[in-house]
């Protein structure tokens, strides 16, 4: 996921992975994967992107960043899916958050992506990438994602997907299985050359990883330099869209 406009390089995010089932109890996924499908992850620090080359190399899916906090919007949000769903490459977005104890953020933030997102049926359930706690301690920070869930959820109808790391979720989120049990999808960011990532919340209360993104600088032809790598765990993208959550 793209990093935050105030902080540094998303690599300092990210915890020393081999400490991560010690720390957090967390669970490795369970072996033998089903066929994934393959997609990237982008925001306007990947331009200039030749979509049509990404299509042609497999690509099957793509997420860009449209917001952050409760006011930004990614300049290069409106193009990349303009492009990517004229290419017949299915699309979703994501909201970067910055999680703040002022009354009612969570809500504002949601209501900012859901009208800079303008998406639609054909689209992917949205995604809330906590990355950053604000502050926040964990009950607060538990519930201000709540509250932009239930936002968006009201706004469009839709559970949206939970992009986080094993150890973010540990720290600073208390390694809850609430989310999971609650029907909120899981986009796990573990960079790893293993065949599967650790999956935090006990195996995200045994229903696994829905998305993984398994590399942060990976390549892609029509993406010039480094890009996120992601899987979807299936074979069909068409339960993952908003006009099948609702």
């Amino acid at each position: 996921m793209e990093r935050p406009i105030s902080v540094v390089r998303r690599a300092l995010f990210a915890c020393a992975v081999t400490a991560l089932v010690a720390i957090s109890g967390a669970q490795p996924a369970l072996a033998g994967a089903p066929k994934v499908l393959e997609g990237i992850d982008v925001s306007h620090h990947n331009d200039p992107i030749d979509w049509a080359k990404v299509k042609a190399a497999g690509i099957r899916f793509v997420f860009a960043k449209a917001t952050e906090s409760s006011n930004f919007v990614d300049p290069s949000y409106a193009q990349n899916k303009q492009q990517v769903e004229a290419l017949g490459l299915t699309f979703g977005a994501y909201h970067f958050a910055q999680p703040s104890a002022a009354a009612g953020d969570a809500a504002a933030e949601a209501d900012h992506f859901v009208d800079a997102a303008a998406l639609t049926g054909r689209d992917l359930v949205p995604v809330l990438d906590l990355e950053v706690s604000g502050g926040l301690g964990q009950r607060k920070l538990i519930a201000w994602a709540k509250a932009w869930l239930a936002e968006v959820h009201t706004r469009l109808g839709v559970k949206a997907t939970v992009y986080t790391t094993p150890s973010f979720w540990s720290q600073h989120m208390g390694n809850t299985t609430w989310f999971a049990r609650n029907g909120y999808r899981l986009w796990v960011a573990h960079w790893t050359d293993a065949g599967q990532p650790t999956v935090p919340a006990n195996g995200w209360a045994g229903r696994r990883w829905t998305l993984w993104q398994y590399d942060n600088c990976g390549s892609v032809a029509g993406v010039t330099g480094c890009v996120d790598r992601d899987r979807y765990n299936g074979t069909g993208l068409a339960q993952l869209k908003i006009k099948n959550n609702r």
